[in-house]
């Protein structure tokens, strides 16, 4: 079914003496513009579900500043309160860099680091390093539920782990006052201040900030019962968002299936 074709043996090819060696399947032009329909046609699929998920993130922050105006310029003037006093702030702890001692990983307790956090949605769901009971020795587990910020590299990141987790000093857990604030009000507030922390933290070898300048930033203060509510609303996108992020990996894996058959030559009867 395939013809083939070699790269030209010229002067510019040489340069690449492997490269030119590939045999390169070439299916007559009317298969060509098939295979190129359906996988546009699959790709456009992607798009618009990447572009779904993208617009609940943005409908998150839009339901914030219906219900508490700019958290930043404070426009209804809600009550400030500091952030060390809605919660305690704790630093991760290891005592040890894991790359520095391999018999601290490879163990059952979950290990997460800044960029995991960073790279999180509002939930963290998985992992892909573990401490050793040798490594949890010398940390601290933390509950699932957690809210988790970052204070270095990643700066001002946030996510709430859903599974018991190990993190490093550079990771501060925030365990809030239930009855004053919630801390799913506390996390999206923070993306929209995270710019601003990040841009102002000091710099050395790499920018970080420390627990005091974390616990004096001022947060607005609505009613717990409306902190509560939006909550609930974050909630019932966030359900939504998932139910969107398994129609997008469903969506992927079928357009790599149909690159490996359109390759094989298998779409033709279709």
């Amino acid at each position: 079914f395939f013809n083939t074709l070699s790269l030209p043996n010229d002067g510019y090819s040489r340069h690449f003496k492997y490269l030119k060696q590939v045999i390169i399947p070439l299916p007559n032009i009317q298969y060509q513009n098939k295979i190129a329909q359906i996988l546009d046609q699959a790709q456009r699929l992607i798009d618009k579900r990447k572009e779904q998920i993208a617009l609940l993130d943005e409908l998150i922050q839009s339901v914030f500043y219906d219900m508490f105006g700019d958290p930043v310029i404070n426009d209804r003037a809600w009550n400030l309160e500091k952030l060390k006093n809605l919660g305690a702030l704790k630093r991760g702890k290891s005592s040890h860099r894991p790359r520095n001692a391999p018999e601290l990983l490879n163990g059952p307790y979950p290990l997460i680091q800044t960029g995991d956090i960073a790279n999180a949605g509002l939930y963290l769901n998985d992992y892909t390093t573990t401490y050793s009971e040798l490594g949890l020795k010398q940390s601290k587990l933390w509950s699932k539920g957690t809210l988790c910020i970052t204070i270095a590299a990643n700066i001002a990141k946030t996510t709430i782990i859903t599974f018991d987790a190990c993190f490093p000093d550079s990771v501060v857990a925030f365990l809030n006052k239930e009855n004053i604030v919630n801390k799913m009000y506390i996390q999206i507030w923070m993306s929209f201040l995270q710019k601003i922390i990040e841009d102002g933290a000091p710099e050395s070898a790499q920018k970080n900030i420390n627990l005091k300048i974390l616990g004096e930033l001022d947060v607005i203060l609505p009613p717990i019962e409306l902190q509560n509510h939006f909550a609930e609303m974050v909630e019932n996108i966030e359900k939504q968002k998932e139910l969107l992020s398994k129609s997008l990996a469903e969506l992927e894996t079928n357009f790599n299936s149909l690159m490996q058959r359109a390759f094989r030559g298998e779409l033709v009867a279709e």
